[in-house]
């Protein structure tokens, strides 16, 4: 009777009259109909009273609803315009529903949709929002129409109506609550789609619509939710903030959490290393109250632990501490979430591996020692994850190593790391793990295990490895052990591997790192310095060594700790000389590799040039050079053809030179070199300049120090092979045979006898007096000092040469001055 009253009372008025166009076959009319409708209602004063507006809209709600459904998009427009400011006014009847929602279905859940207007579908979706806000649980009835539009608008190309419409989700979801269960499931699909859209709003709306679903509908959704829910954590701050907020939600209000702790529970911890502040703070308060509600609940099987508890003295001063709630959580997920997050540290993308890797530093911090019985897992995951390609998760991985070292006493992890070490398939992964783990671990506890660490360190397979990362991070854990721990009774093994990085790096800074190390080994060993360590260890050192000398390649790991002894013991080698030489001795001579015995000749050749003479610190290097000369040096003076052979011969010259130098006079060290002496001759000759140079050098040396080995014939020869040098290709070798020669005919054997000599002294002058005439002035001035020293052997003989050749030389001057010099000597010889 209502209804017939109302048009008794708008018959004949101007709202019947526009009603009337409102179905007119003309659209321009309709349009003008709606528009004055519009005017006539809300403008001009009519329907000022909340019934009146009411009546009105009863009266003309099938033909506004018929007008949702006009050809012309403006009159759609105009129409669902006039709806919502009757929505808006709260003059919208339950009746009135059956109406309004089918036509709403009819043109946006149709499938293809009959709406063609993005802008009349997002009036359309808004109508049905202030519908579902106003009516709440009344809804119940029409809830199939509203899931069936609500799927297809969220997904709907304009994104304004997308995220309309998940904000629409939201409000239907909470309006009915209790029957929403039914229909739930099927608004997941679509939002899954839209949860990865280009707009960051669209991402929000979606993330909330998706967490309401999931408090008021059916809970086992999230099996296919929290997934997808995780990898939005990697998105920008504004949507991890949301994830944060829907995921306390869930812990908090979702009616079946019990049951899926492990799928909510990484929304929220996600946030709590979070970069930015906000989500951070944001998830820090949530996971707080999260905590307390769950002691709330729990309170008799938690009172016991609530009263007892008390903080660890050894606790990371980094790190908050939860509540009991909170750890007990945790402690309950680890089983359920420990695989799945585990495997997302070996994914192929590094934003899962960096978020894995966070999400399991913050289970450890709050399972406390409750991720005991998990660290075996743990540590296999942390070991693959060590080597990552991105430095961010690394970095997180060390810190997760740390924190685990807090709680799991080396007693635990030790067993399950140690074996790890040797193994070639790891690298230096392990050792970067268990670098952390001690750094976490408190220090009584890590030195009880001190030793046990550190022999597994020094074992070769793992010590005796030269990649550049494998030994950086060996420097590391022994860095953390001396610091932590007294190294006086493991200090042999990290003196070993020490030794050997710094034998072998190829990088200058590791070296200095450990060298830097041997230095505080020594102080916190309580040792005054460095070479009082390799005192205490040089025995040892090359007891494990020699057995395997004469094997040795070039890359042999031996042989490089070898070097590295001759390198940076210094002083103490002179107290272990007998070792040492023996160990040349086994090594040099023999032809397995000849890098071998060139690199120990170089470093031979080193030592006897320091100013400091390590090697004769014990006042023994007298005895041991006849071995030196005889067993090292000597065999590889003899000429061999070969580049290797040359530069052999070269280091054993240099050698030679530094025996010279040494100035021991010792019979036995006499007697050798006389027999290398022998040798020098043809060594002048030699193809490489360094090795001619040399050998000018070591008759120099033998001259100045041991002129009693040479004799008349060997003065000779020694003197034509230098003459002989004078037209060497080398300007530097033909200076210093000058200057040797000179030397050579200052110190004339005593029983020398230039009668017996003339021959030779005549040939010896001929063949220096050419160069006389060198374009070289340098050399010049040199032949004629090396002359006026010889010819006071026999002034007659240089004279006669002179005067003969005189005429032949450009430069007559320098000759003419050598007559005059030995014109007086004769005289003074007369006189």
């Amino acid at each position: 009777m209502a209804t017939v009253d109302t048009s008794h009372e708008f018959a004949g008025s101007d709202i019947n009259g526009v009603l009337n166009s409102m179905k007119d076959a003309n659209k321009a009319k309709r349009r003008k109909a709606l528009e004055k409708y519009e005017s006539v209602v809300f403008e001009c004063g009519k329907g000022t009273e909340q019934d009146d507006l009411t009546e009105i809209f009863n009266y003309s709600a099938s033909i506004l609803a018929t007008c949702l459904s006009d050809q012309s998009e403006i009159n759609r427009i105009n129409a669902s315009n006039i709806i919502l400011k009757f929505i808006k006014a709260s003059v919208f009847t339950e009746e009135k529903l059956l109406v309004m929602i089918p036509v709403i279905h009819h043109r946006l859940a149709t499938v293809p949709c009959p709406e063609e207007s993005e802008d009349v579908r997002l009036l359309f979706i808004n109508i049905l929002n202030g519908l579902i806000n106003i009516f709440q649980a009344k809804m119940i009835p029409f809830m199939n129409d509203v899931v069936n539009v609500l799927k297809e608008t969220i997904v709907d190309a304009s994104p304004d109506v997308r995220k309309s419409a998940c904000e629409c989700v939201c409000s239907f979801a909470k309006a009915v609550k209790d029957k929403f269960h039914m229909q739930s499931e099927s608004l997941v699909k679509p939002l899954l789609k839209a949860l990865h859209h280009q707009r960051f709003k669209n991402r929000i709306a979606c993330i909330r619509a998706l967490g309401d679903i999931l408090i008021y509908g059916e809970s086992r959704s999230i099996q296919d939710l929290s997934g997808p829910l995780a990898q939005c954590m990697m998105d920008l701050p504004q949507v991890r903030l949301v994830v944060v907020t829907v995921g306390g939600a869930l812990a908090m209000e979702m009616p079946d959490r019990y049951s899926y702790w492990q799928r909510i529970l990484p929304l929220l911890l996600s946030g709590l290393r979070d970069e930015d502040k906000d989500v951070k703070n944001k998830a820090e308060s949530l996971w707080e109250d999260v905590g307390r509600k769950y002691e709330e609940e729990n309170e008799e099987q938690l009172k016991e632990h609530i009263d007892f508890d008390a903080v660890p003295e050894h606790y990371p001063s980094t790190e908050k501490r939860s509540g009991v709630g909170c750890r007990t959580l945790v402690q309950k997920s680890l089983y359920h979430m420990l695989p799945g997050l585990l495997t997302d540290m070996d994914d192929w993308q590094a934003g899962p591996r960096l978020q894995a890797a966070k999400l399991l530093t913050t289970l450890v911090v709050n399972a406390e020692s409750g991720i005991t019985q998990y660290v075996e897992k743990i540590l296999e995951g942390l070991v693959l994850a060590s080597s990552d390609k991105e430095s961010s998760v690394v970095k997180q991985v060390v810190e997760c190593s740390e924190l685990l070292g807090y709680f799991v006493p080396p007693t635990t992890y030790l067993p399950l790391i140690l074996p790890r070490l040797s193994g070639g398939e790891y690298g230096e992964r392990p050792l970067i793990v268990l670098s952390a783990l001690a750094c976490g671990t408190p220090s009584a506890l890590l030195q009880e295990s001190m030793t046990n660490i550190a022999e597994a360190l020094s074992n070769e397979d793992v010590s005796h490895v030269m990649n550049p990362g494998h030994q950086s991070a060996l420097l590391q854990i022994i860095q953390v052990l001396i610091e932590k721990c007294d190294p006086t009774d493991s200090s042999y093994s990290i003196f070993s591997v020490l030794l050997y990085i710094a034998s072998t790096s190829e990088e200058q800074d590791t070296v200095s790192i450990a060298q830097e190390q041997l230095d505080i080994l020594a102080k916190r060993s309580g040792l005054d310095n460095v070479y009082k360590l390799y005192d205490l260890h040089l025995s040892a050192i090359l007891d494990t060594i020699c057995t395997t000398a004469s094997s040795w390649t070039e890359h042999t790991p031996h042989f490089m700790i070898f070097l590295g002894l001759l390198e940076l013991a210094g002083q103490s080698l002179g107290c272990r000389l007998e070792r040492i030489v023996g160990i040349l001795c086994n090594c040099v001579p023999k032809k397995q590799d000849p890098f071998v015995s060139l690199k120990c000749l170089i470093k031979l050749y080193h030592l006897l040039k320091q100013e400091d003479h390590p090697l004769d610190s014990n006042g023994e290097l007298e005895t041991f050079l006849p071995v030196i000369l005889s067993d090292i040096v000597k065999p590889h003076l003899p000429w061999h053809a070969g580049s290797t052979a040359a530069a052999l011969r070269t280091a054993a010259v240099s050698c030679l030179v530094s025996v010279c130098q040494a100035e021991v006079m010792n019979k036995k060290v006499l007697e050798e070199l006389q027999s290398c002496l022998a040798l020098i001759p043809a060594l002048t000759e030699d193809d490489s300049e360094d090795t001619r140079l040399l050998s000018c050098e070591v008759v120099m040396s033998v001259v100045n120090y041991f002129p009693q080995l040479i004799d008349s014939d060997t003065l000779h020869t020694l003197a034509d092979k230098l003459v002989k040098r004078f037209d060497d290709v080398n300007a530097v070798i033909r200076q210093k045979s000058a200057r040797v020669l000179t030397a050579l005919f200052k110190q004339l054997p005593e029983n020398y006898d230039p009668r017996i000599q003339t021959a030779r002294l005549r040939d010896l002058y001929e063949a220096a007096t050419v160069f006389l005439d060198d374009p070289d002035e340098i050399l010049q001035g040199a032949v004629s000092d090396a002359l006026q020293e010889m010819g006071k052997v026999s002034p007659d003989i240089l004279k006669e040469v002179l005067e003969r050749d005189c005429p032949k030389f450009r430069n007559k001057h320098v000759c003419q001055k050598l007559i005059v010099s030995m014109n007086n000597l004769q005289i003074a010889a007369v006189d």
